[in-house]
Parts: structure tokens; C-alpha cells; sequence
């Protein structure tokens, strides 16, 4: 008799069951086992490496309303997904650099051919590369007698390869010409010591930008190429330069290249710089724009300054750096609370900017506000805001108070004698609304309007059927 329950006995389990196994048996060969190791081992580190790609596309790990895991994305598939990015372009730049190694020459060759004054200028210079590459005592000789009697031209394409080449060996080199009469050939060399980027090449750069006496040309340039290295070294060589208190423009300059940073890395330089009441109010503005290139953490300290800074510059750059963190969306309901509170037309404008990009904000919350400006910039924008706005929630109160007293405003301006750029925002405030009227209102405008603007209004349009 059948069994009671439908469970398989155990002869018929394994009848299902055999094909399951032979599939999964592992190999009887040591060769087919390490193969099937390897296999398996390929298959979860390509796993490893598309998951950390779709994750770091999806949820960011340095915008903290969209990363899932910021800690642990932060620590396993952003390093992926950056290593993965530098290799590929290493592929790239190898493939581009071929044409200076495959010559056909031996090191020796190239070494005499290099000291030949005779040989043709263009392809004796190119050799600098490949000497650089290779770095033996022999090939860096030959690079300083060479480099001790060329022109400044020569000496820029020729420092150009030998930073392209990347050999720690040239530092010292490269180090005697950072300080070379010609600023354009001390340049090109701290640029090439960017490029090689170790401890060694940072610090040379470092003492060049902590040097009062380096002329100011080379001190600016060595703290962009600090804040392009991106290393821990580099960003404690410009907060301790920024510590002395430099002149304006370097100091400017340490900031832009401290804002390169993630904000977890400088955040304390510059919350300790704008608390300083005594601070230079050009440099205070130059700090918080400073933090429109860093990671987008830094917008809840910029919300912070931008709504409680006393110098209305410094609120107004902070709410511009705020807008060019599109990714950072979940903002809008402080933003409208600062616009509601700010007294400064200008502070208000850059912050109806910054609310274009944020996904929580109310249009019937909005307009209020727009319509109580009366400053024409401040205004467009708020219109621009309210629009964008609106394209997430069409079928409000606002969209239909925006179509009856908004849309012609807005069609006005960009119909009439004003600047370019007023007529152009009126057009995307429009184009952002998609509203039926807006979308009327760009047909009107693109038939009357002057060609660019004509152009702009057409490219708003609902493609036809």
C-alpha cells in the first residue's frame, strides 16, 4: 500500500535525486578538482566585482540617502569599483604609451640615440620616455645631461613623458626642476611629479607650496596638484600649510584642493575655519564653494552654514554649493523652511536652485513663495524650482494656480527685450512644468521667439506620436 504521506520514500528519493548528483560530483582528478576550485573561485570574484559595480551605480556609498550600507560600501565595493576604473585606464594609457617602447632599439641604442645632438629633435626627445620607464642608472644619466641643456619647449614635452611614466626613480630628477627658473618648466615638473603621486614625489611638492619665498605662481600650483593626488600625505601637507596662514589666492587654493576630499576627511579644517568669526570673508565664501567638488555628506554641514551664517555671501555660496549636489534629494523640506526664514533675495535665489533638485518638495508650499518675490532673478528661479516641482506632482492645486497666472510671466519673459540667460530660464521653467499651458506657451514661443531661444522652446515639446 501507498504510504499515508506523500513524502518520497527513500529508494525513490534517490532516483529524483541522481541526475541532481551526477551533475554536482565533483571530479575524481586532482586536475579536474583544481579546476573546478579555480572556476568557482572566478565566478564569485566577477560576482564580487559586477555586484560592487551595480550597487556603487544604484546606491552610492557617498550619498548617504541612497547608499544601502555606507559603512560597509565605503570599505568593499567602492575600492572594487575604483580599482576596477584605474585599471581600465591603465589599459588604455599602456596601449598609448606603446609607440614609445616598441622602437625596435635596444636600451643602449636609445641611450645613444637620446645623446645624439644630431638626431632628429622630435624623436630624440620622445626617448625620454622610455629612459624614465626603465630608471637604470644608466637612462636616468642620460635624462639629467640631456635635461641640463634643453630648451624650455623641449623640457616640457620631455617632463610631460617622464611623469606619464611613472617611475618612482625620477623623483629626485624631476625635484631639481620643480624650482627651475621658468615657471612653465617648474610647472610641467610638479605636474609630472603628480602623476608618479608617491609619498616621495608628494613631499617635494609639499615643501614647495609650505615655502614663503617659492614664487606664488608655483605655490598655487603645487595646491591644485595636492588636491588632485587624492593621498592622505597630500592632505595633510595642505591643512598644515593652510594652518600657517598663507596669502590669498594659495590659500584659496589649499581650500579648492582640500574640498576634493571626501567630506569625512576634511570636515574638520573646514567646520573649524567657518566657526572662526575672524576668518577673511573672501576666504570663508572660497571654502564653502570649496565643497561643491567634495563628496555630497558635506551637504548637511552646508545646510548648516547656509542657514545660519551671519555674511549673506557666505549663506548664498553655501546654498550654491548645495545645488550642485544633484544626487542629494532628500533636502527639500529644510530648504523651503530656510527660503521661508531668509531675508536676502540673493540667499533665497541660490536656494530655489538648490531645490530644483530635491525629490520632496511641495508645489502648493512653493508657490507662495515665488509669488511674493519680487526680484526678477530671485523669482525665476523660484519658478524654475516650482516647475520642476510640479513635474512630480501635476495634478495639484499649484499646477492649476501655475497655469492661469504663471505661464504667461513666464512667456513674457522669454518673449520680451531681456538678457539671454533670463529668457532662456523663463523657457526651462516652462519645459521643467510639462503642465498642459506650459506646454502651449513653448509651442507660442518657439513660432515667435528669436532662434535660440525659438530652439529651446522647441526641445521642450512633447515629442509627436
Amino acid at each position: 500500500m501507498k504510504p499515508e504521506n506523500d513524502r518520497l520514500s527513500m529508494p525513490d528519493a534517490m532516483k529524483v535525486g541522481a541526475p541532481l548528483r551526477r551533475w554536482i560530483r565533483l571530479p575524481k582528478t586532482l586536475f579536474g578538482r583544481v579546476a573546478v576550485t579555480l572556476g568557482s573561485m572566478v565566478f564569485v570574484v566577477l560576482g564580487l566585482v559586477a555586484g560592487s559595480v551595480w550597487i556603487e551605480h544604484r546606491h552610492p556609498s557617498d550619498e548617504p540617502g541612497r547608499a544601502l550600507f555606507p559603512r560597509t560600501q565605503r570599505l568593499v565595493t567602492r575600492p572594487i569599483v575604483v580599482a576596477l576604473g584605474r585599471e581600465i585606464q591603465s589599459h588604455y594609457r599602456r596601449q598609448s604609451e606603446a609607440k614609445y617602447l616598441k622602437t625596435g632599439l635596444s636600451l643602449e641604442e636609445t641611450i645613444a640615440r637620446f645623446l645624439d645632438e644630431g638626431a632628429d629633435p622630435a624623436a630624440r626627445r620622445d626617448f625620454a620616455f622610455r629612459l624614465a620607464r626603465e630608471g637604470t642608472p644608466e637612462a636616468l644619466a642620460a635624462l639629467r645631461q640631456v635635461l641640463a641643456t634643453a630648451s624650455p619647449e623641449d623640457l616640457k614635452h620631455m617632463l610631460a613623458l617622464i611623469g606619464r611614466a611613472g617611475n618612482p626613480a625620477t623623483v629626485p630628477l624631476l625635484a631639481s626642476l620643480s624650482r627651475h627658473h621658468d615657471e612653465s618648466v617648474a610647472r610641467a615638473a610638479i605636474r609630472a611629479l603628480e602623476l608618479i603621486g608617491n609619498d616621495p614625489a608628494v613631499g617635494v611638492v609639499a615643501d614647495l607650496l609650505a615655502d614663503p619665498a617659492c614664487p606664488q605662481a608655483l605655490r598655487i600650483e603645487a595646491a591644485v596638484t595636492l588636491g588632485n593626488v587624492q593621498t592622505t600625505t597630500a592632505q595633510l601637507a595642505l591643512t598644515d600649510t593652510f594652518a600657517n596662514l598663507p596669502s590669498g589666492e594659495v590659500a584659496t587654493e589649499i581650500l579648492h584642493g582640500l574640498g576634493r576630499y571626501d567630506f569625512d576627511r576634511v570636515a574638520p579644517v573646514f567646520r573649524s575655519y567657518l566657526s572662526t568669526l575672524a576668518a577673511d570673508g573672501e576666504l570663508r565664501v572660497a571654502a564653502v564653494e570649496a565643497l561643491s567638488k567634495s563628496s555630497a555628506d558635506a551637504v548637511p554641514f552646508l545646510l548648516e552654514v547656509a542657514g545660519a551664517d551671519a555674511d549673506p555671501e557666505v549663506r548664498a555660496s553655501a546654498a550654491w554649493a548645495i545645488s550642485t549636489h544633484p544626487t542629494a534629494k532628500q533636502f527639500g523640506s529644510h530648504l523651503n523652511a530656510m527660503v521661508e526664514s531668509e531675508p536676502e533675495a540673493d540667499v533665497r535665489r541660490r536656494l530655489y536652485e538648490a531645490l530644483i533638485h530635491q525629490s520632496d518638495t511641495s508645489p502648493g508650499r512653493i508657490i507662495p513663495l515665488v509669488l511674493a518675490e519680487e526680484n526678477t532673478a530671485t523669482r525665476i528661479a523660484g519658478l524654475n524650482a516650482l516647475g520642476e516641482s510640479l513635474r512630480h506632482d501635476p495634478s495639484s492645486a499649484a499646477a492649476r494656480e501655475f497655469d492661469a497666472t504663471l505661464v504667461p510671466e513666464l512667456q513674457r519673459l522669454a518673449t520680451s527685450p531681456n538678457t539671454l540667460n533670463l529668457q532662456m530660464r523663463a523657457v526651462f521653467a516652462l519645459r521643467r512644468a510639462g503642465t498642459p499651458a506650459a506646454h502651449q506657451a513653448l509651442a507660442e514661443i518657439s513660432e515667435s521667439a528669436g532662434q535660440t531661444i525659438a530652439t529651446a522652446a522647441r526641445h521642450g515639446l512633447p515629442s509627436s506620436p
